[in-house]
């Protein structure tokens, strides 16, 4: 859907154009019969009436879209099996009265038509449909009652994806032709069933001479070739022409052995652009998907050198029989060429004329004999050979000694071995033999001599009885030996004794069988160091296929093993601490499993997290954080035993392995110490810090035997030692296995009931209980459950709240908040909601893109529509980040709200630090203000702290007037709670808006503490 064209009407919500009676029930045309009609129809179709409810939903289009009728007629919800958001239907636009260019805004590339007078259609494509992606071509058409008027609308939708699917396997096919015929070497072209040029490649260019500009969509292929009008072969191959037809145009055609229906012929072309040239063609038909001939294809050849070469070769076989080199001719492989010497007055020759040459000659050179007569040497070689070769030539010519010599070639690196002599007076002869590979071979050996004496590994050869008779300077360098201190003496001089007998066994076997060993070894330098090699021996065989040599090459591979080492090193432990990593712990995991099943001994799993870590991060920054667990690695290592294994996990958790316990009573001493060590104060950065450590514990052999069941069996204890009150440890039972169970169901039953809709959110007002101005409302959760009813946040919240449908849950509720405050705004209500943000949630990396996605969904609300609340606990989790989250959705134009204040650390450092817009005192403190003087000197202090921040202040849980007096007296104002009006679902909450008034009392409530005047968004 095009966003940048709105309708200036929603057609679903029920404003229409035209003259229908608002509210009218269905008055068209259509009587039952034409609605079994409806039903019974074998195309998908659905009817509306002027209302946009659904009259028919068809079998057909159940099928289709996987919707019964039954959960579709009487409702607006037409787009729901076609779309993820609400927009109408072609059938709501047609019924609404948009135009087509208002249709247009909605389906800008599915080709819309006007069918007729208020009808329309068009294409479009549906990814989610019930039956899987699929193209569907809709026409949706008024009905109109007995006046005239429209009373709904009728669509029909009829599934075009194998059409569609056609349609793109045609278009590929017609994009792969032409990528193939332009891209074609070889002069092609293509005419349709009309014979019109529809191809006309760059090679048909370049060798007719015809641009294709001239010659796409005409008639006129036949000017390539011929004078006058007449059919080329792809013409009488379109034409399905006969045989006689064929032989009418072309007397040589034949039949193509490799083409079905194709044919070739060849001729000479006397009116060609270029002269008079042979060509030779190919002509094949074109079939569509359905096996007609759609069109013909042509390919050309111009054949004329060839032509030429078979006359000059006919000539040159004629003349050969008769001439006295026939017999050199015939059996020489090396290029020969014989001149006729042209010479001054004088008798110097001044240039060569070519008589013959032989076919190596035409080969090497690329020059036909029938080219070369009556041409000269001077004439043909360029000037650099001219001057290189042909005082030579001269001097034989004249002297009649011969010459032989070599040149090169520049650029392409050729190199000729030239011989000359005069065979009788008046004749030159010359003969080239190419000698480039010999010289190849030349520079790759004095190359390979290079390399063995430059390149950086060592290299040695010995003959067939290990001795060794060559070494190169790096092998020396490696070694450390003298080339005098190597010759003559075995390679075993140089063994280290890590390797055995049976080692060296095996590599002669290999060299014996495969002629190849390779692998690595430990040598021994002439210092006595033991260093590890790579070492590749291979055997060179002489022409009976025995060892004349065996060649080792060697890689001092002590620097790679040294980083393996490192890479070991960082692989299997922590960077920070020097513990062992997950991966290590894995291993020593498996190891102490085997052990305590071997020796029938106990083994214990302990998952450790550090309490209060995360303050000393917030506090002293993440130094003194690492300064901390670097100390506790060390004091963990000094209260374990040999066979103990501690590992850290990441940030402040750690897993203990306890080996060798043979009673629980063995474990809980050692427990007892870690406990100890860790809650002994740490020096930090020079300040004094104390942590605690939560620790579960989890024993093997138990019902578990695996290691991750382990792990999360030790995880789901220490997790209960930190329900217990920390600085504990707490042994796992088979109990909290069945809580993780039922936990796991109820998170998936959640996730069912968010995507079946079986949530509501319902909202309590905020208002000012002075003035009696409603200021906002705060979205809360209810689960519409199919069997236990209406259930209140408590019920499942804490289930899932450290899950991730958690997250999901929260896009959803700052959605359909959104869609409230629009709903509310068209009923003349302008109210902004405030929703609660999970900690989980907060913490998610893509929250801010996922609101700013909602808001710009929403579309255009009033400033602040929408207000996000956090939890107390859930900002001093991670104060910087949150501090930057608010900051951003403050960006975005949606404040934020400090929640249930007073119930955490109500620090004055954070209070300073969170730039948020209001705070909000927890009910617990509302409830006995009256009758605590503790709990009103805290409402009293937070309200005083507000105002001296410049924030908003509101108090939750006002439940009885005096609540009300007692917050209006200390200079609050904003207000919620049941005293005022309870949760109510969103239609109530608008009715209850409607008549809302103010406790009298509070309205003649004397002023207190100026408070803030009304809810903006303050820049701080």
């Amino acid at each position: 859907m095009v966003r940048s064209r709105a309708i200036p009407h929603n057609p679903i919500n029920g404003e229409r154009h035209g003259a229908q009676g608002a509210g009218e029930p269905w008055g068209g045309t259509m009587n039952v019969t034409e609605g079994a009609l409806v039903e019974r129809l074998p195309i998908a179709t659905f009817v509306i009436d002027r209302d946009h409810r659904i009259a028919h939903w068809n079998d057909a289009l159940a099928d289709l879209t996987g919707v019964p009728a039954a959960a579709m007629i009487g409702t607006r919800d037409q787009w729901a099996p076609f779309y993820p958001y609400e927009r109408p239907l072609m059938a709501d636009l047609v019924v609404a009265g948009a135009c087509q260019a208002d249709i247009e805004a909605y389906y800008p590339d599915q080709s819309v038509r006007a069918v007729f007078q208020g009808g329309y259609e068009a294409e479009d494509y549906f990814p989610d449909l019930g039956k899987g992606p699929r193209w569907l071509h809709f026409t949706a058409v008024p009905l109109l009652d007995s006046d005239g008027v429209c009373a709904g609308a009728i669509q029909t939708l009829v599934d075009v994806t194998g059409r569609r699917a056609m349609e793109t396997e045609r278009l590929a096919s017609q994009r792969q032709l032409t990528e193939i015929i332009e891209g074609n070497p070889v002069p092609t072209f293509v005419i349709d069933a009309d014979h019109r040029v529809t191809h006309w490649n760059r090679a048909c260019e370049v060798v007719m001479g015809i641009p294709a500009a001239t010659m796409i969509g005409t008639k006129d292929q036949w000017r390539a070739f011929y004078p006058e009008p007449r059919p080329v072969m792809a013409d009488l191959i379109l034409a399905r022409s006969k045989g006689a037809e064929y032989q009418k145009y072309y007397k040589h055609y034949r039949e193509s052995s490799f083409i079905d229906g194709a044919f070739e012929a060849e001729g000479f072309f006397p009116h060609f652009p270029r002269g008079g040239r042979w060509l030779a063609f190919t002509a094949a038909p074109l079939h569509g998907v359905d096996g007609a001939i759609i069109g013909a294809i042509e390919t050309l050849q111009d054949t004329t050198e060839r032509k030429r070469a078979e006359v000059a070769y006919a000539e040159s076989q004629r003349q050969l029989a008769e001439e006295k080199y026939r017999v050199l001719f015939d059996e020489m492989i090396n290029a020969l060429a014989v001149y006729e010497i042209v010479a001054d007055d004088a008798g110097c020759p001044i240039d060569f004329r070519y008589l013959i040459v032989n076919p190596a000659f035409e080969a090497m050179t690329g020059l036909s004999g029938d080219g070369l007569q009556g041409r000269t040497f001077r004439e043909i070689n360029p000037p650099g050979i001219v001057s290189r070769v042909f005082e030579r030539f001269a001097r034989v010519a004249l002297t009649g000694q011969p010459d032989s010599f070599e040149i090169s070639t520049q650029g392409d690196g050729h190199h000729f071995d030239i011989r000359a002599f005069r065979p009788t007076e008046g004749e030159l002869a010359v003969t080239v033999q190419d000698v480039s590979a010999r010289r190849q071979a030349e520079v790759r050996l004095q190359l390979l001599a290079s390399v063995f004496e430059h390149t950086q590994e060592g290299i040695i050869i010995t003959n067939p009885d290990s001795e060794m008779i060559e070494v190169n300077d790096s092998f020396l360098r490696i070694s450390g030996y003298s080339r005098e201190e190597l010759i003559g003496r075995r390679p075993n001089l140089l063994q280290s004794g890590q390797h055995g007998p049976e080692f060296y066994n095996a590599m002669w076997m290999a060299l014996m069988e495969e002629g190849l060993w390779r692998g690595e070894v430990w040598n021994r330098r002439k210092t006595g160091e033991i260093y590890p090699q790579h070492l590749t021996i291979s055997a060179v065989l002489d022409e009976h296929g025995h060892p004349s040599h065996y060649v080792g090459v060697v890689v001092d591979i002590t620097a790679i093993k040294r980083h393996e080492a490192e890479l070991d090193r960082i692989a299997h432990y922590d960077s920070l601490t020097g513990l062992p990593n997950r991966v290590l712990l894995n291993d020593r995991f498996r190891l102490a499993i085997a052990k305590a099943r071997r020796e029938h001994t106990r083994l214990a799993v302990c998952f450790l997290d550090v309490d209060g870590f995360k303050p000393v991060n917030d506090s002293y920054g993440h130094g003194a954080g690492d300064m901390l667990l670097i100390e506790l690695a060390e004091r963990f290592l000094l209260e374990l035993r040999g066979d103990d294994t501690v590992a850290r996990l990441g940030g402040d958790e750690f897993i203990i392995l306890l080996a060798d316990l043979r009673t629980e009573d063995d474990c809980i001493q050692i427990l007892d110490r870690i406990l100890a060590t860790v809650s002994r104060p740490f020096a930090v950065a020079g300040h004094p810090v104390s942590v605690t450590a939560s620790i579960g514990v989890t024993l093997f052999p138990t019902r578990a035997t695996d290691i991750d069941t382990l792990m999360r069996q030790a995880d789901q204890a220490m997790y209960k030692s930190k329900q217990t009150g920390k600085n504990s440890y707490f042994f796992y039972d088979d109990n909290q296995d069945a809580v993780a169970i039922e936990h796991h169901r109820m998170v998936h039953r959640f996730r069912q009931a968010l995507a079946e809709r079986e949530l509501v959110l319902h909202y309590q007002p905020k208002v000012n209980m002075r003035s009696g101005r409603i200021m906002g409302a705060e979205a809360l959760i209810r689960w519409h459950h199919p069997e236990r009813g209406l259930l209140p946040p408590g019920e499942f919240l804490p289930a899932i709240e450290n899950d991730a449908v958690i997250e999901d849950l929260g896009d959803w509720v700052v959605g359909e908040a959104l869609r409230q405050v629009a709903t509310w705004e068209r009923a003349g209500l302008t109210v902004p909601i405030s929703v609660n943000i999970s900690p989980r949630h907060l913490q998610s990396p893509r929250f801010v893109e996922r609101l700013e996605r909602h808001l710009r969904d929403a579309g255009r609300l009033h400033q602040s529509c929408l207000e996000i609340e956090i939890t107390e606990t859930a900002a001093i989790h991670d104060l910087r980040h949150i501090t930057r989250l608010i900051e951003e959705c403050r960006a975005l134009g949606v404040p934020s709200a400090l929640d249930d204040f007073g119930t955490g650390y109500s620090s004055l450092t954070y209070l300073k630090l969170l730039p948020v817009h209001t705070l909000k005192i927890d009910k617990s403190f509302i409830l006995d203000m009256a009758r605590d003087a503790e709990d009103h000197a805290i409402v009293s202090g937070v309200i005083g702290l507000a105002r001296a921040f410049d924030l908003i202040v509101i108090a939750e849980g006002v439940e009885t007037t005096d609540h009300g007096l007692l917050l209006l007296a200390l200079g609050c104002d904003f207000a919620q709670g049941y005293g005022i009006a309870p949760p109510m679902a969103a239609d109530r909450f608008l009715e209850w808006a409607r008549h809302w008034r103010p406790d009298p009392h509070w309205a003649a409530a004397g002023p207190g503490i100026a408070p803030a005047d009304a809810f903006r968004m303050k820049g701080r």
